[in-house]
């Protein structure tokens, strides 16, 4: 099986769309699937289907329930906040390590081609009040694909990710450029920037495709 954990360069950035995308077209492909999200927040258990992971688990081709997404997701909050600070609102203990086995035990479990994990925000992102997004990429040890969109600043916050995560000895397999907002620049002229900098693998998404127009998964 082989498995990828999906960051961002921020939040809002399509990391979600471009996760759902590709297990589409793996599917398409006639590979088997299996997605996490483990952590989420910012949702309604009436609008579940809505959701990062039940849009997830629809990309899978599986039922979108309560009992589905509490297969693919630890935790949940209904507050559009941080991990960490939903969980510090809630008074839900901030249990790294529990978070960390729940990850594994079902990668270790799936019986599925390939496997994706969804980070909540970007990479470096709280998870709890002592681990960030990043820790918990270096623990679980996976390719990361990143997510960027064409916004004005991206290119700093891109290249500053593509270098965190090679500080922190993570192999970064690809950099996907979405497009959420139609009025931003387009992925190519991000990607054109970025590739001034650093050498790195990068596709597309335009406003509107379901396409990934380069696609090296």
């Amino acid at each position: 099986m082989r498995s990828f954990y999906v960051t961002a360069i921020g939040t809002e950035i399509g990391k979600t769309y471009v996760s759902s995308l590709l297990l589409k077209r793996w599917r398409a492909a006639g590979k088997s699937v299996h997605a996490l999200k483990p952590v989420m927040s910012g949702f309604g258990e009436v609008d579940l289907a809505e959701s990062d992971a039940g849009q997830l688990l629809a990309a899978s081709g599986c039922q979108v329930t309560p009992q589905a997404v509490s297969e693919i997701c630890f935790q949940r909050f209904e507050a559009p906040l941080a991990p960490n600070v939903a969980m510090r609102q809630t008074g839900v203990s901030q249990d790294y390590d529990a978070i960390l086995e729940f990850t594994r035990q079902r990668l270790c479990a799936s019986t599925a081609d390939v496997a994706l994990v969804e980070g909540a925000g970007g990479v470096m992102s709280p998870l709890t009040d002592e681990k960030l997004q990043i820790d918990f990429m270096v623990d679980l040890a996976l390719p990361v694909i990143l997510v960027a969109a064409p916004y004005l600043g991206a290119v700093s916050h891109s290249l500053t990710a593509i270098d965190m995560l090679a500080k922190y000895g993570l192999e970064l397999h690809s950099l996907i450029i979405s497009q959420p907002n139609a009025e931003d620049g387009t992925p190519e002229s991000l990607g054109s920037e970025i590739a001034l900098f650093r050498k790195v693998n990068w596709s597309s998404v335009p406003y509107g495709s379901n396409e990934i127009l380069v696609y090296q998964i």
